[in-house]
């Protein structure tokens, strides 16, 4: 297996989800990944149940992401903790941390302390808000940043009350751009032999990861809509109620649509807006009512086996135990068990979705057991 990290050292301080996911990633593509945790243990490791072994056992919240690591204690709040960790710091090339920046800075890991320090280190922080910023003294928490950015009030039904992602995805996408950040640091000071600083918002994460709908309201002005599971500028783009289940489509492009147009005997010569896109946006109740009184009176493989038939993309909208465990052979490739050491038991993981020369990328290393 491809290891192209593997001569890097990474100290990871960070807890909860956006660091340590961050690490995790690095961990995969083969850098030594030790976790320094705080006298009571990363918050994860009590964030259940589930639990593997009643109250007392692994988190499954804590395994997700601190697979390829090593873990110790230390107390930062010590002169000892510290001694600790600039010890460790004189091998390491990167260092990670998500603590607030006036609290880095009063542990004496602000980047200036650190950089005059350590001049070859790279220290990755990953924050609620930039520290440029008035709110940069405000702890961050996914939930918290998905109702600040807007994530909230565009999830949901229409008509339905703000909802959150189903899943921390803010914290998975700064712990992305984080190890994107990192591996960027460590090509710029192989090349200048410079180290630099790299600041993850989680806010300014959630900005970023809005995309289409800030790039649209950024370019009319105008609020963006909630819309549920249709998309504001696709239709038919959504799912359908079907007899016995529901089902997702996604056209996306006019040829397509006039090959589910044929299925739903609908004559496009009278209805010739409908060939573009934008006249179905435009048209997309009127459109949506007609697609679902058909696809309501056939059932979810009735359906499928159409859109397969003619190349049309769709799914039935499964349960995550039915991808994981049902059609985890047809659909995906991900799941990698890992021996512990410990207990001489294999622990289910989830692999990175990153194939290097056709090989999952996954640390050997199960997630660390806290030590007593």
């Amino acid at each position: 297996m491809l290891n192209p990290l593997s001569h890097f050292r990474v100290v990871d301080l960070s807890c909860v989800l956006a660091g340590p996911f961050a690490t995790q990633l690095l961990a995969d593509f083969g850098a030594e990944v030790q976790k320094l945790e705080p006298p009571g243990g990363d918050p994860t490791r009590g964030w259940g149940p589930p639990f593997e072994d009643g109250e007392e056992g692994e988190s499954a919240y804590f395994r997700c992401a601190n697979r390829g690591k090593v873990s110790r204690t230390i107390d930062l709040h010590s002169d000892e903790g510290r001694e600790v960790l600039f010890e460790l710091l004189k091998d390491a090339d990167v260092l990670v941390e998500n603590f607030r920046s006036d609290s880095a800075d009063r542990l004496g890991l602000g980047w200036k302390r650190l950089h005059a320090k350590f001049p070859k280190l790279i220290l990755a922080s990953v924050r609620g808000f930039a520290s440029d910023v008035t709110a940069s003294r405000r702890a961050g928490y996914d939930f918290i940043i998905q109702a600040e950015s807007g994530w909230m009030d565009i999830t949901g039904e229409p008509e339905g009350r703000p909802m959150k992602v189903g899943v921390a995805l803010v914290d998975v996408l700064a712990g992305l751009y984080c190890a994107n950040g990192i591996q960027a640091a460590l090509l710029h000071r192989e090349r200048t032999g410079e180290a630099i600083h790299i600041e993850v918002p989680l806010m300014e994460a959630a900005l970023a990861g809005l995309v289409n709908v800030a790039a649209g309201s950024l370019m009319t002005g105008e609020p963006p809509q909630r819309w549920g599971n249709a998309h504001p500028q696709i239709v038919p783009y959504q799912s359908f109620r079907c007899s016995d289940g529901d089902v997702a489509i996604g056209i996306g492009s006019d040829r397509q649509f006039e090959v589910l147009a044929m299925w739903l005997d609908l004559d496009l010569e009278t209805r010739p807006d409908w060939r573009k896109n934008r006249g179905r946006v435009r048209d997309r109740v009127e459109l949506v009512a007609l697609i679902e009184a058909r696809t309501q009176g056939s059932t979810v493989v009735e359906v499928l086996e159409m859109c397969a038939a003619n190349a049309i993309p769709a799914s039935p909208v499964r349960s995550v135990d039915e991808v994981l465990f049902r059609k985890g052979g047809e659909l995906h490739n991900l799941l990698q068990p890992l021996f512990d050491s410990d207990t001489h038991t294999m622990v289910p993981t989830l692999a990175s979705p990153i194939l290097l020369n056709g090989e999952r990328a996954c640390a050997p290393l199960p997630p660390p057991r806290r030590k007593p």
